[in-house]
């Protein structure tokens, strides 16, 4: 009998060890509430072959598909106009209709429809672009949270003339969707403040002509303190146009005149180099403006009553992120101004520009 006991004992001692042992095995697999098996990967914020329940499993550029940290799961539809579902405590359907029950995932996850969008040259209302074209209205992408074809429309007739500038190389696909966001002009850089042709200039402005951008001027950022003279410089930046991209380039250049860090120092220096990069514009036979600022403009001439140049057209900077010309002070000689560059160190369809705005450009 004692001999049976033991033997009893031995045994559920032997069962017991082996499904705590057992245990230990498996014990790193332990499947999560959501069912999916939690391991070092997801705890450090991704997951390796699995995909989270409450996470949009498509992801998109910044161009037409995300807004801010907004991003959509998927497409939904109410009477006729598509949307997209989105979490509503992200405030990703502020502006818009939202309707419970058309989305898949967690309750904070609804169709937004009709959100109201606000482009750089007017406000609207987010709908698909077949929609928007039988209204008789225009498609404006990078302003609605979607897929590519939910954009925003804009019915109403639309005030003023829009572009950009830019320091770098503007692709195809980015001249395309400026066209697409509103702009009607473009000004790449088409001369370095080293001293030097932007040997970019030309790939810009050739993409420009091919979107169908109207307007394609150039900017100039001279070098003062170079050897070359200022007739020089222009001379150079002008040859290369002519003899690279003439057909593309709309025949006028900016003359860039700001940063004090770059000029000569004296007010009486700067004044006589200035005047002799102005005087070459019609040396060249060519269609010049200035670009500056009433601060800058005093900055490097001493004055802002100093009003050589004031016959040619003015694109002054103010960051205020309106496009009007209610915050305009006269300086230089001008009493108007032909644009305003209104919003700096801004992204546009992927590339780092700055925003314009002219009543016509």
């Amino acid at each position: 009998v004692k001999s049976q006991i033991l033997l009893k004992f031995i045994m559920f001692l032997y069962f017991t060890i082996l499904l705590a042992f057992i245990g230990l095995v498996y014990s790193d697999n332990e499947f999560l509430p959501n069912g999916l098996p939690d391991h070092p990967g997801m705890r450090a914020g991704y997951i390796t072959n699995y995909t989270k329940i409450d996470t949009p499993v498509v992801s998109f550029t910044n161009s037409s598909n995300t807004l801010g940290s907004c991003s959509y799961s998927d497409t939904c539809s109410v009477s006729g106009y598509t949307g997209a579902c989105v979490s509503i405590s992200s405030s990703c359907c502020s502006t818009g209709t939202v309707t419970s029950g058309l989305c898949p995932g967690s309750s904070d996850i609804k169709c937004c429809t009709q959100s109201t969008c606000t482009t750089s040259s007017a406000s609207g209302t987010c709908m698909q672009t077949s929609l928007c074209s039988s209204k008789g209205g225009t498609s404006v992408s990078g302003y609605c949270v979607g897929p590519s074809d939910l954009q925003c429309c804009i019915t109403g007739t639309v005030t003023g003339s829009y572009g950009v500038d830019v320091s770098t190389s503007i692709s195809s696909t980015a001249a395309s969707c400026f066209v697409s966001s509103g702009m009607s002009y473009i000004i790449p850089r088409g001369y370095k403040s080293t001293g030097s042709v932007d040997t970019n200039v030309c790939t810009s402005l050739k993409n420009a002509y091919t979107a169908g951008i109207s307007v394609r001027d150039v900017y100039m950022f001279p070098c003062p303190t170079c050897s070359a003279s200022a007739s020089s410089q222009l001379s150079q930046l002008i040859t290369y146009l002519n003899a690279n991209c003439a057909t593309q380039w709309s025949g006028r250049v900016w003359l860039d005149i700001e940063g004090s860090q770059y000029w000569i120092g004296s007010t009486t220096s700067n004044k006589a180099w200035y005047q002799k990069l102005v005087d070459s514009c019609s040396t060249y036979s060519v269609t010049c403006g200035v670009y500056s600022s009433s601060s800058q403009w005093s900055a490097l001439f001493g004055s802002k009553t100093y009003s050589y140049g004031s016959s040619l057209k003015l694109w002054y900077a103010h960051y205020d992120n309106s496009a009007s010309f209610s915050d305009f002070s006269a300086f230089g000689g001008w009493t108007s101004p032909h644009a305003k560059q209104y919003i700096g160190d801004t992204t546009l369809c992927s590339v780092g520009v700055d925003k314009n705005y002219a009543v016509s450009f």
